[in-house]
């Protein structure tokens, strides 16, 4: 360093450059925390052998089990369900990562291998639908987990419309929109009002 003022901006760059990878980092972590959590789920509902005896009460049930857990309770498992629901290419996305190592190196975890091999393992797409398993014409689950915050994701899923939601998607990587401007653009009608809507 060649002078006071130069190692002040040094430190300050490194700063601000690391504390905003650390906070992706989390955030991507949330995300496929969250995302997995709805995959079990749908998964138990699907195909655990004592699922009927939990029925309706399933969700309640796990969020009673889980509740020394900061941000899981009854309205966050059923988002988690509609995550995974929504969102089905994000499976992809794990996978890839999973075999290739980097996820399990970005997580920092050794014992990966067990949701490889679930994940591999399960050829069907839980309860989702024919429609919903057509990934064309969608964002792909990299972009969804590496440039979406979970806080956006929660708005989008509530979009029923494939279209429509990725439309939101879009827009809101491109205008790189805060969660209160993707709310704001919903509410307004954004989509309806743009051309792409009367194209359909």
């Amino acid at each position: 360093m060649r002078d006071f003022k130069s190692l002040i901006h040094n430190i300050s760059v490194v700063h601000q450059q690391l504390q905003q990878y650390a906070a992706n980092a989390v955030n991507q972590a949330l995300t496929i925390r969250n995302w997995l959590i709805g995959y079990y789920i749908v998964e138990y509902e699907q195909n655990g052998s004592d699922r009927a005896e939990y029925g309706k009460k399933l969700i309640p049930n796990i969020a009673k089990e889980l509740k020394n857990i900061k941000g899981i309770d009854i309205r966050s498992l059923h988002n988690f369900k509609l995550l995974y629901a929504s969102y089905p290419q994000v499976k992809d996305f794990l996978l890839v990562n999973l075999k290739m190592g980097s996820l399990t190196t970005q997580l920092g975890s050794t014992n990966m291998g067990l949701l490889t091999t679930q994940l591999m393992k399960d050829q069907k797409w839980g309860s989702l639908t024919a429609k919903s398993q057509k990934l064309e014409n969608r964002v792909t689950g990299e972009i969804i987990i590496t440039k979406l915050s979970y806080t956006h994701l929660e708005q989008l899923i509530r979009i029923d419309d494939d279209l429509k939601r990725t439309f939101y998607e879009i827009e809101c990587m491109k205008g790189t929109w805060s969660v209160r401007e993707l709310k704001r653009q919903i509410s307004s009608l954004y989509y309806e009002r743009s051309e792409l809507k009367n194209l359909r």
